[in-house]
């Protein structure tokens, strides 16, 4: 009996640690042209876009399934590689660089600059890296259509929030 039960919580951890791996940066199997945010800047700055950024943590649930049904969606991916330049940052990471004159760790940026505190988060910067805003929480592809056209079109510039939501189309 003994020994079942250590080979059933052997199994289940095997599962649980196979079932929950980090979410990569720069995944080959992704149609999303996903940058580091130093490189996301620096292509920035020699062909101006719009900045997307995935702020999760290795251990989300919800930006693994977000990185699985959203950001594998290759409309959006599309949409995204052609109007921005997309960022994963991982929450947790002490890795630094250069921020608007400051060094700063991508831990930082997320808590600190960008005011994150749930994950997934995705944040829109603009073309001069000022925030737009930041979306907490998992989007659907629908929902995740609205606003990357929201902010990728320019659409903010001159209509509400509410307005744009309410006569979307989607494509199809």
């Amino acid at each position: 009996m003994k020994k079942s039960i250590k080979n059933i919580l052997l199994l289940v951890s095997i599962s649980m640690f196979l079932g929950f791996k980090p979410a990569e940066k720069g995944n080959s199997k992704s149609p999303i042209n996903w940058l580091t945010f130093e490189q996301a800047l620096a292509e920035s700055k020699k062909s101006k876009r719009k900045i997307f950024i995935d702020v999760y943590t290795d251990w989300c649930g919800w930006c693994k399934k977000m990185d699985a049904s959203t950001f594998s969606n290759q409309k959006m991916a599309d949409y995204l590689n052609k109007k921005y330049y997309a960022v994963k940052l991982d929450a947790e990471s002490m890795k630094t660089f250069e921020y608007k004159g400051k060094t700063v760790s991508e831990r930082e940026l997320a808590g600190q600059i960008f005011q994150v505190s749930s994950y997934p988060t995705t944040v829109y910067l603009d073309e001069n890296f000022d925030m737009l805003s930041p979306v907490p929480g998992y989007l659907d592809v629908p929902t995740f259509e609205k606003i990357i056209k929201f902010y990728g079109d320019d659409v903010f510039k001159k209509q509400s929030w509410q307005d744009y939501e309410s006569s979307f189309k989607p494509s199809n």
